[in-house]
């Protein structure tokens, strides 16, 4: 099953709201395992490997933003490195929409982490590993 709601990109660039929110539990819930050794769900540490990056970025924005491009191709290494798993593939599709909306600036990459931020969180709270 694929994910296809996609990013608005009013979120990216003029903020996180409770539709924003709402989108982000379907779509944590959608990433976390379905069932007891879900072998196609994304993992806690996948997804905090790349929140982690945002939040290394965002520590040192104007020196790191030069690495905000960057972020797509990690993405699709990892997932060439997931042996086909659709979750991370709906993962990358979905944060590649949100990278189109960023403009470069510090503001819209902020909305970017809260909006993971909270994928983050409901994907924990889905059972996550």
């Amino acid at each position: 099953m694929t994910f296809t709601e996609k990013i608005k990109p009013e979120w990216i660039t003029s903020g996180v709201n409770q539709d924003a929110v709402d989108w982000a539990q379907r779509f944590a819930k959608h990433l976390a395992p379905q069932q007891k050794l879900d072998r196609d769900a994304l993992t806690t540490s996948q997804l905090r490997k790349f929140f982690g990056q945002l939040r290394r970025i965002e520590a040192d924005f104007d020196k790191l933003k030069v690495e905000i491009p960057l972020l797509k191709p990690k993405l699709a290494y990892a997932v060439g490195r997931a042996n086909k798993s659709n979750r991370i593939r709906d993962f990358y599709e979905r944060m590649e929409d949100a990278f189109k909306s960023l403009d470069g600036e510090k503001d819209s990459f902020s909305q970017l982490i809260n909006l993971t931020e909270s994928i983050v969180a409901f994907h924990k709270y889905y059972g996550g590993e």
